[in-house]
């Protein structure tokens, strides 16, 4: 992570940060729903799915502001480490899980002693933040009333549409859940994209340090945004609608400074 510092490795262009970013992106998002509501990452827990480059970026974040990842999925089950990934060997496993091309979760248990949960997801255990970070509708009305009889408060969505319609709804329903969509949560990996087409147009080199923080300040504008839009419409703190309206807003915008309208 050190290319720009050591010299190698980005001569010819390219972005620090860009593997995680998807996964550091949406961490730094739910720290503005925590700020939002006066939480805290301190000792919290998150059930993650996958254990590519989006949950690895999350685990490493999540144990950097003080949570701990608890599951990582595949497609052959879950895993639960009540320890939590919070560990540099820890993280360097999923780097190797990835690597291996097995796509078995399961090692990652034989390897750190921990519980494996074969067929099924994570979803059925009790946390403080959901974050399905693997597929598409990985979260369907069953898993979704597990969660809500489970009292989880945060609900992050990461990886494209993790949630059916019927569950999203279902979620969104609940008076003291937070639903964040994956519309704005993922936002974070096409932000360095775009950071690094600048980089790249004008021959700059960032450390890792500097493309850290400006993908910090770009999640918070998605999230007030999002905030701000929905509370201009009179619908309070909908994270869901807010992302939506604001995404509306922004291509209305520009069409009529188009004069296309």
């Amino acid at each position: 992570e050190n290319g720009v510092l050591t010299g190698k490795g980005l001569s010819f262009g390219g972005s620090l940060v860009r593997p995680e970013a998807t996964g550091y992106g949406a961490v730094y998002y739910t720290a503005e729903v925590f700020k939002h509501e006066g939480d805290t990452f301190e000792g919290k827990t998150f059930a993650l799915a996958g254990f590519g480059n989006v949950a690895w970026g999350a685990a490493k974040k999540i144990a950097e502001l003080g949570g701990k990842a608890v599951t990582l999925s595949g497609p052959d089950g879950y895993i639960y480490d009540p320890d939590g990934i919070t560990t540099e060997e820890k993280f360097n496993y999923m780097l190797e899980m990835r690597a291996s091309g097995r796509d078995k979760v399961q090692d990652y248990a034989d390897k750190f002693g921990c519980q494996f949960f074969p067929g099924e997801k994570p979803w059925g255990q009790k946390v403080d933040v959901i974050m399905p970070c693997a597929t598409q509708n990985d979260v369907n009305m069953e898993q979704a009333e597990k969660i809500v009889a489970n009292g989880i408060k945060y609900y992050i969505e990461v990886a494209n549409m993790p949630t059916t319609n019927d569950a999203l709804v279902y979620l969104m329903s609940q008076k003291n859940m937070i639903v964040a969509p994956s519309k704005a949560v993922n936002a974070g990996g096409v932000a360095v994209s775009g950071l690094e087409m600048s980089q790249n147009s004008g021959r700059l080199a960032w450390a890792a340090e500097e493309v850290d923080e400006k993908l910090k300040s770009i999640m918070k504008n998605i999230h007030d945004s999002s905030v701000a839009a929905a509370e201009e419409f009179g619908l309070g703190y909908n994270l869901v609608a807010g992302a939506n309206i604001a995404g509306f807003k922004k291509v209305a915008d520009a069409m009529l400074a188009q004069g296309i309208f």
